[in-house]
């Protein structure tokens, strides 16, 4: 008896652990989740290698970044724009030097092919962000200060969207899917999005 209800106990006690186990379904190809982004922003994407197995099933996309850009050394050189400052920071030239562990999330360029946006990837880290893009620490704050509080390790979250653009700093971001609004910076370039 003692046996039966041991054996019992075990059976329902694994059906409930895998009850809660669910994976996310992929989109299909072609679709994609509703994100509002300026209309000079696109997000570039191909689809994935599928087997003959899983001809059925949706396809995941994997989205594509511009090459890296690095200067002879291999490592970023900040460089500062004669285009104003944006809170009391140097506008700053922004590129992508590609993934790299702790800023491994996806990136929208604008129609000219800079960077527009960022797409936080659970585990990012903010200086690793802003060395992917080759710009400080201080700039990218400074490009997030309207609609985030901060873009440090306790405000930074997976899924975040994160401005690159100073234009923009008015209409792109988000923390932890709210849109915040903050004080505008007294040094604000005009605004296309």
């Amino acid at each position: 008896m003692i046996r039966t209800t041991q054996r019992l106990v075990m059976v329902l006690a694994a059906a409930i652990l895998l009850a809660g186990c669910t994976s996310q379904v992929p989109n299909p190809v072609g679709e994609t989740s509703p994100v509002a982004a300026p209309s000079d922003v696109s997000v570039s994407s191909e689809p994935l290698a599928v087997s003959a197995e899983s001809a059925t099933r949706p396809v995941p996309t994997v989205p594509t970044t511009p090459a890296p850009v690095k200067d002879a050394a291999g490592e970023c050189s900040i460089e500062t724009l004669d285009e104003g400052t944006l809170d009391g920071v140097d506008i700053e030239r922004v590129r992508d030097r590609g993934s790299r562990r702790g800023a491994t999330g996806t990136v929208s360029t604008a129609s000219g092919g800079t960077p527009a946006s960022y797409l936080v990837s659970a585990g990012d880290i903010s200086e690793r962000i802003a060395d992917r893009f080759c710009i400080s620490a201080d700039y990218l704050a400074a490009l997030n200060s309207v609609r985030r509080d901060g873009v440090d390790i306790e405000s930074l979250f997976g899924g975040d969207t994160l401005n690159l653009r100073p234009t923009t700093v008015l209409g792109v971001g988000d923390q932890n899917g709210r849109v915040l609004h903050n004080a505008k910076p007294r040094d604000l370039p005009t605004q296309t999005g």
